[in-house]
């Protein structure tokens, strides 16, 4: 081999060895951090164990043994579970689902480097000096290797628990080497794996099959031996693929599911509901109505898959339509799904997609170049110095390829360049804590053979036994264990009473320690140790944002936390406190989150912070700093935390001796707000789209005046208009008045109000207000119909007595009265709400709110 060439070979082993050596450490890194659970590594975990020991795709569901073919049939499990021959372990899932994700990248190589070698050399006898043609080639096959390794939807699937589709990527590239190399058997091995790695690989199967049959057929002129044997694996592989596909998506799956579930078809049917009820009604709406599925393809943030998938290799796949409509099925089953995470290109549904793109894009190069050559007249390099600007046309090409690569991995990457792994880095609950390698202890005690209950983010973590529940699920469990720190999808108050029936019903505490609790049936301890409460203990704590507040004499608070997931945008609160003295039995710790409007946005009253629950701050002791945290919040994109504490009917007023922090009109604190910008959470500033405004009111020896205002310009029907006002005034009023605004149309009719008492965060009462130039925002919101009209309302404007419904006058510059409303703006409804391009909100309705 040319020394270049050898150097690119390397390159390309280098590149999948660090792909693997990446996304191993990342995804073993998360799994101990806690962040896999039962869906998916644990329960796929647990199949692939049961079939290395003789029960083949065995699985839980709630109390039952159960199967995978309820979901989906996955033969390619039982070579996969041979693993666990030499490493009995689940982190060997996580391990070989790198490998096989980068093993795609050489055949890969391979493609590119033999199809722009052809390109580049069209003529039979044309010369390569040096082997230059050939070297540039090499180049070539690197370029859209590295495009397939850097694609974030191959990236993200290797981040995404374990899953059999992540197997597909290097048997579709394979196959596709064995079409062009005409190694008929290989290719037939590799079909057939690949028809078995899930039921929807088997219609990629067929139609990889009618690719070789066709290249076989055309490529060997004048027939012969090879021809025939192409074609008759090409053919063969079609009716297996479509065979296979019926057989398992028709027959055994609906048999299965209908023992579990009750259905008579497959459950992920249901994702297409909007395209008809069954399979047979999809397909018949993919061909009569393209219209419909146009409209569905182009919502914003599937177009933004279909480009997120094409940009690796700057879009030059489309180049190569005859590759890419092999990968139909797959793509349609993603782009028209009604389940934002398989159109959006997240977890593994978009793996086997990759190598066609890459394989299309290099088909597509070759193609330009070919073009070139036929425009120009001439080879598209030459070797000389006629050859050099062609020479450089071809590497600018590659360049250009290797550039959205490398943007696209900046802007979607999960290296340590893209931005999904940086979000991930600076997310909370991303680093391994002395608390995760706890879970050893614990799991130490259970015994290998011994069935057991367990938390949903701690079942990978112990599913290598043949009987394994989910938490509160018991059947035959011996052993049940929960960390009540933990992800799960469970009330705290749920798991309490859980933990609670199990002690009553003669279950005993082997361990318990800093959240964990480890219970066996018939044995153990009949109390919690005190142990177990370590998790609400900080006696090292530095608040990220220390505070000084004190509740009556009772309780400080010293500071706060904030932890944010910035993918999808939650956040918890760490409230830090010291008893200064025992506390009265009930007393209780409140913390609301609400939008400037004072809306709710959440609440420890319905989903309490679980160190409330286990441990209850009249058992606090003096020496002690408690941190309690709260679930993890869907907050608005401005909010504010309000904190209470309760002694019964008792409210004790708070007392800031530090800390930036305020005192409601309830006699509770508010922190600081904080906005979503971008993605990003940062403390609340004022708004840079202020209209200012010049509206003075005045009434009963009292005056105010609006400066400025905020207010969209557009919004749809059915939602809610936020309006902010900013108001100035130089003392409190003589009663507390109310704000109206009303939504008025063309024919000056009200559509819809917003009356109420200034708020911002909290309620403002005006006859409160303090004196000296006192300035405040206000905020309120219109509920607007769902059947408004679309066109242009005016935003109206005022103040009145509620006792009385007197208007306070609206004075013009000379102090008289010109009337007792303003007119604050205009804004226009539309008709319906746009596709939003925002996955988190495609994907979760509370996270909408947080949108700007």
């Amino acid at each position: 081999m040319h020394l270049p060439q050898r150097l690119q070979t390397w390159l390309v082993m280098a590149a999948m060895a660090l792909f693997v050596a990446w996304f191993g450490a990342y995804t073993v890194w998360m799994h101990e951090a806690h962040l896999t659970a039962k869906s998916d590594l644990g329960q796929m975990d647990l199949a692939i164990w049961n079939t290395a020991h003789g029960r083949p795709l065995q699985e839980m569901k709630d109390e039952t043994i159960s199967t995978r073919l309820t979901d989906h049939v996955e033969p390619i499990f039982l070579p996969v579970s041979l693993v666990f021959w030499l490493w009995d372990d689940v982190r060997a899932l996580l391990w070989l689902q790198a490998v096989a994700l980068a093993l795609g990248a050489w055949p890969i190589y391979l493609l590119a480097r033999r199809w722009l070698r052809r390109a580049l050399c069209p003529a039979a006898g044309a010369a390569d000096v040096g082997g230059r043609r050939a070297d540039l080639a090499a180049w070539g096959g690197l370029t859209f290797a590295l495009a397939y390794l850097l694609s974030p939807a191959l990236q993200v699937a290797a981040v995404s628990e374990f899953h059999a589709l992540p197997l597909a990527p290097p048997l579709i590239a394979w196959a596709f080497w064995a079409v062009e190399q005409r190694q008929w058997a290989r290719l037939t091995l590799a079909a057939f794996l690949l028809a078995n790695v899930q039921e929807g690989m088997a219609l990629l199967t067929a139609l990889l099959g009618l690719y070789a049959a066709f290249r076989a057929w055309r490529a060997a002129t004048g027939g012969g031996p090879d021809r025939t044997r192409g074609v008759i694996a090409g053919l063969g592989m079609f009716l297996f693929g479509i065979g296979w596909f019926y057989l398992t998506t028709f027959v055994i799956i609906p048999r299965f599911a209908a023992e579990v579930y009750g259905l008579s078809t497959t459950p992920y049917v249901s994702r297409y509901g909007a395209l008809g009820d069954s399979f047979g009604d999809v397909i018949r709406a993919l061909i009569t109505q393209p219209g419909k599925v146009i409209q569905i393809a182009l919502e914003p943030l599937r177009a933004r898959y279909i480009f997120s998938l094409l940009a690796p290799v700057a879009l030059l796949a489309l180049l190569a339509p005859d590759i890419l409509i092999l990968a139909a099925p797959l793509f349609l089953a993603n782009l028209l799904s009604s389940f934002p995470l398989q159109y959006a290109g997240e977890l593994h549904y978009s793996a086997p997609l990759v190598p066609y793109v890459a394989i299309a894009g290099a088909l597509g190069l070759s193609r330009v170049i070919r073009l070139a050559q036929r425009a120009s007249g001439r080879d598209f390099v030459i070797p000389g110095a006629r050859g050099n600007e062609t020479a450089q046309a071809y590497t600018a090409l590659l360049l250009v390829v290797l550039f959205a690569a490398l943007t696209w991995q900046l802007v979607a990457g999960y290296t340590p360049v893209g931005r999904e792994y940086r979000r991930f880095a600076a997310s909370a609950g991303s680093q391994v804590t002395a608390h995760h390698r706890l879970l050893a202890r614990f799991a130490a005690q259970i015994p290998a053979d011994a069935s057991l209950s367990v938390a949903a983010d701690l079942y990978p973590h112990l599913s290598h036994r043949k009987l394994i529940y989910r938490f509160p699920w018991l059947g035959e469990a011996e052993y049940a264990l929960v960390d009540v720190t933990g992800r799960t999808d469970m009330h705290p108050i749920e798991v309490r009473d859980a933990v609670d029936g199990l002690l009553a019903a003669g279950w005993g505490v082997t361990d318990a320690a800093d959240g964990y609790l480890l219970l066996t049936k018939g044995a153990g301890a009949a109390e919690i140790p005190d142990a177990f409460n370590d998790f609400t203990r900080a006696p090292d704590a530095k608040p990220q944002y220390p505070l000084d507040i004190t509740f009556g004499e009772g309780i400080r608070l010293i500071g706060y936390d904030l932890a944010h997931d910035l993918k999808w945008r939650t956040t918890q609160i760490r409230l830090y406190w010291q008893a200064q003295e025992p506390l009265p039995p009930g007393t209780e710790i409140s913390v609301q989150t609400l939008s400037p409007t004072g809306d709710v946005a959440d609440d420890t009253a319905l989903r309490p912070m679980p160190a409330q629950v286990w441990y209850s701050p009249e058992r606090w002791q003096p020496d002690e700093t408690i941190v309690t945290t709260t679930l993890p919040w869907y907050l608005p994109a401005e909010w504010a935390a309000v904190i209470g504490v309760h002694h019964g009917d008792e409210t004790p007023v708070p007392e800031i001796s530090r800390g930036e922090a305020t005192v409601t009109a309830d006699e509770r604190l508010q922190l600081s707000a904080w906005a979503w910008r971008d993605g990003q959470p940062a403390p609340l500033t004022e708004s840079s789209n202020i209209h200012p405004d010049d509206a003075s009111f005045a009434g009963d020896e009292w005056s105010v005046a609006l400066t400025g205002h905020t207010l969209p310009e557009t919004i749809a029907a059915g939602t809610r208009l936020p309006v902010k006002l900013r108001w100035q005034t130089d003392g409190p009023a003589p009663r507390d008045y109310t704000v109206f605004m009303q939504l008025r149309d063309a024919q000056d009719g009200t559509v819809a109000s917003a009356d109420g008492t200034p708020t911002w965060f909290t309620p403002r009462r005006t006859d409160r207000w303090p004196t000296g130039g006192y300035a405040t925002w206000d905020a309120h919101a219109f509920d607007l119909p769902t059947d408004l009209t679309p066109g242009a309302y005016r935003v109206v404007l005022g103040w009145y007595d509620l006792a009385t419904g007197e208007r306070l006058a609206l004075t013009d510059a000379a102090g008289s009265a010109a009337g007792d409303e303003f007119v604050l703006g205009t804004v226009r409804v539309k008709e319906q709400i746009a596709h939003t391009a925002d996955l988190c909100c495609a994907t979760v309705p509370e996270c909408c709110a947080s949108l700007e």
